[in-house]
């Protein structure tokens, strides 16, 4: 547990660096006090070159795809953390947003999001479970509709569960997923797991407990494998994954190895 809090600490704290930019690209409000003393020393560990950039873009592009997609209602966060959309994003009334996630982690935020007075723009509708036992069963009783198509984004999870795990999670969405539904969120490349650029940056993960464990080079290719059809993929830099935040224009060809590198991906259940 202590893992992933301190995980979705970290990543709160670099949604608050963002926010306090003059040019900042989208802004949490809550992310400094989410985030606390522990999320901010974190980031400072963490804060590698490029870093904060990529979440910065992974959040305003998954910002946007949520917004465009709004005529997807029926929204799920998996592995949601300490995610804010449900207060700063415009929302059609009728949207119902689940968030997934440990329960103590989701009753911490709930706790703390009350006490800053938060108000969210959507029905939102947090559902404590692992996902990597009944999740979909605890979804339902939360109220999700398996016959709407669903909106689901997973965003900053997949490299921290080994490749077997990441593909029976995928395959799951896909098997209880209603057509029309659409998954969106980010991967990372075999590479950032190999690169000499990323070595210092994955000790200090493995010594906190919180290890990348997966990535791959082919993501359209693992995403099929798991029943997911890829409508549009994006690394940082290119258009549309830019904002005017990456720092290395234009970005590497894929087909350059050794470096690291993040995907963006939307797919269309298969």
């Amino acid at each position: 547990m202590h893992a992933v809090s301190a995980t979705a600490r970290w990543t709160a704290a670099a949604r608050a660096k963002e926010s306090r930019r003059d040019d900042a690209i989208f802004t949490d409000d809550l992310a400094e006090e989410l985030a606390g003393e522990e999320g901010a020393i974190l980031f400072a560990r963490y804060d590698n070159p490029g870093v904060g950039e990529f979440i910065a873009i992974r959040t305003r592009y998954l910002d946007d795809l949520i917004s465009v997609r709004s005529d997807l209602t029926q929204v799920v966060l998996l592995a949601a953390g300490l995610d804010t959309r449900s207060v700063r994003l415009p929302w059609p009334p009728e949207t119902v947003l689940y968030e997934i996630d440990q329960a103590d982690l989701l009753d911490d935020k709930d706790k703390r999001l009350a006490e800053l007075g938060a108000r969210h723009g959507c029905v939102r509708r947090p559902v404590g479970a692992d996902l990597t036992g009944a999740w979909s069963e605890a979804l339902r009783e939360a109220g999700w509709d398996p016959s709407a198509p669903t909106l689901w984004v997973v965003e900053g999870l997949l490299f921290y569960i080994p490749e077997p795990d990441a593909r029976v999670l995928l395959r799951r969405v896909a098997e209880v997923s209603a057509p029309g539904s659409v998954l969106a969120g980010d991967l990372l490349s075999h590479q950032s797991m190999i690169s000499e650029f990323s070595r210092e940056g994955l000790r200090r993960l493995i010594e906190d407990g919180c290890p990348w464990l997966f990535g791959t080079d082919e993501p359209e290719e693992f995403l099929s494998g798991c029943g997911w059809r890829v409508t549009e993929l994006k690394t940082p830099g290119e258009d549309g994954a830019s904002y005017d935040r990456w720092p290395w224009n234009p970005p590497l060809p894929r087909d350059v190895m050794g470096f690291p590198r993040n995907f963006l991906f939307v797919a269309e259940k298969a």
